[in-house]
């Protein structure tokens, strides 16, 4: 891929990348921390968990107006502005004395870090002609990231103490920040009366049937993940016990939730691949199909089968992730895209956030187990819209990456 692209494309790739992998570090520094964070503020596991959800409410929600503003701004100052307040706002965490102070700062951390999925996958579909292939290599940093966080900032909380991390991702963050000024942004230049009557034409082209579709499976897969991951690490712990192995249930749960996830990268990067190719809407719907056969087996089943039925959910469920890019950046007109990115990681990660709480209650009355078949359901219901989508858009073979990148949508 890299023969085809240009200095400024390869920049970007370099931006987005790294920026994807630190907001998931940023997004979980806290559960890792939370013995310490015990002591050094002298609070229980609830109290942490109110820090946590102010953090991802903060991070879910954000995201609506932030692909707005993404649209009048240009999406790489919102990057910019994330790289740096975000890296600023952890290093204020040297100067927290107090649980209350410690959360604001992480509930500002969490807002700075809401414009980055809109602004950057705005970005990529805007300034990279092989669109699909990138957002499967973005989609693999932001996975590493996820699996990586708990080891790392672990390792560096143990080493360093609870602040450690915190300034740790915010030095990263601030130079990144400054290699983003590198990076020009989008020319904002006047549009000709022709121009505006093309953007009008566009936006008139959208099915808005189609958005909506795409939306409850979008949403129905963030619950998915936010209750599936909340609770794997506790399941596995309990459900898998191989031969004479003396692992704790803490160490076995975080073991196989991270090769669950690192398996997602795997089918971030094929999907990426493939997407370019066939259509888009097929491979969306295998691929939730499939996760939702694995659901029903991960919770039907324990031990070796278990880590397995994980393994390949957790493929076929992040390789959904580069899909959904690129059909969103097919279904918005050009000059909308922010906006659509917005609505769409405000449904993920904003309504998906409820999954845990929900999820705690099924656990807590039925064990852990309902919450997997709970999210089969889920799955399922993100199934029928994925089929409703297909039909309605008729399976159109997308068009291939040397055309010029101009969204328009069929008003079907």
């Amino acid at each position: 891929m890299g023969r085809n692209l240009n200095k400024e494309e390869k920049k970007i790739i370099k931006l987005t990348t790294s920026s994807h992998a630190l907001v998931h570090l940023y997004e979980g520094v806290i559960p890792p921390l939370i013995p310490l964070l015990m002591l050094e503020f002298s609070t229980d596991y609830f109290h942490l968990g109110v820090v946590v959800t102010a953090l991802s409410y903060a991070f879910g929600f954000g995201s609506l107006p932030a692909g707005f503003v993404s649209d009048r701004l240009g999406p790489k100052k919102l990057i910019t502005a994330y790289l740096f307040g975000t890296g600023l706002a952890s290093l204020l965490i040297l100067g927290s004395s107090s649980l209350l102070f410690y959360g604001i700062l992480m509930a500002l951390v969490g807002l700075f870090c809401s414009p980055y999925h809109p602004a950057s996958n705005a970005l990529i579909s805007q300034a990279i002609k092989e669109k699909g292939r990138v957002f499967g290599i973005h989609g693999i940093a932001g996975s590493l990231g996820v699996a990586l966080v708990p080891v790392v900032s672990a390792w560096i909380g143990t080493c360093l103490g609870w602040q450690g991390p915190h300034i740790l991702y915010g030095i990263i963050g601030i130079l990144l920040g400054f290699y983003s000024l590198s990076i020009p942004g989008q020319k904002a230049a006047k549009k000709s009366p022709g121009e505006l009557e093309k953007d009008n034409e566009a936006e008139q082209s959208i099915s808005v049937l189609n958005l909506v579709i795409f939306f409850i499976s979008a949403m129905a897969l963030g619950l998915t993940y936010k209750g599936i991951m909340t609770f794997l690490p506790a399941y596995m712990g309990e459900s898998v016990n191989i031969g004479g192995m003396t692992v704790n249930r803490v160490t076995m749960g975080g073991t196989v939730t991270t090769l669950a996830l690192l398996s997602g990268a795997g089918g971030q990067y094929l999907a990426g691949r493939l997407v370019d190719r066939f259509s888009a809407e097929k491979l969306y719907l295998g691929s939730i199909v499939i996760g939702t056969v694995f659901v029903f087996i991960m919770a039907a089943t324990t031990n070796l089968i278990l880590i397995a039925a994980s393994v390949v959910y957790a493929f076929f469920y992040f390789s959904t992730q580069p899909i959904q890019n690129y059909l969103l950046s097919r279904y918005f007109p050009r000059h909308r895209l922010g906006m659509g990115f917005g609505i769409h990681f405000f449904v993920t990660f904003g309504i998906g956030s409820t999954a845990a709480a929900v999820s705690g209650y099924l656990a807590d009355s039925f064990g852990l187990k309902s919450v997997f078949y709970f999210m089969g359901f889920c799955f399922l219901l993100s199934c029928a819209a994925s089929w409703a989508l297909l039909l309605r858009t008729g399976a159109k073979k997308t068009a291939p990456p040397t055309e010029e990148i101009t969204v328009t949508v069929s008003n079907r």
